[in-house]
């Protein structure tokens, strides 16, 4: 799917089948466009309206949300210039779906707190090392 239809459905909250690759291209796309910090809110905003619209607000996580657009966020600023396809090449640890188990205890991340407010991980910073 087209970058830019692929974005206004997701703002919209109108796409369907979200799968994790989806949410990094989300947050790579937002990043080349507006820059990190403008990624993580439009992220925010996009998945919030998508579970709103699927009538399951309660499944949107707002420190997993986040972490993950600042990982993802801070590794496009670093790699401006390439395609999505040869960022997910140099950056293979973002398809981990349990990459933020390297930052968080369970406790922390799956606690009440951590899906209503953005907590800072507990078990290190959030950054991935520079091949990753």
């Amino acid at each position: 799917m087209d970058d830019d239809v692929f974005l206004e459905g997701f703002s919209r909250g109108e796409v369907s089948g979200f799968a994790h690759l989806d949410h990094v291209r989300v947050v790579y796309l937002y990043t080349r466009r507006a820059g990190g910090e403008a990624a993580v809110a439009l992220t925010r905003a996009g998945l919030r309206a998508l579970t709103g619209k699927l009538g399951v607000p309660e499944k949107y996580h707002e420190t997993m949300t986040v972490a993950w657009a600042r990982l993802v966020s801070e590794r496009v600023e670093a790699a401006l210039g390439r395609d999505f396809a040869a960022f997910i090449d140099a950056h293979p640890r973002l398809l981990r779906r349990d990459l933020l188990d390297d930052y968080y205890s369970r406790e922390v991340l799956f606690g009440a707190e951590a899906r209503i407010r953005f907590i800072e991980p507990d078990l290190r910073p959030l950054d991935l090392p520079s091949a990753g």
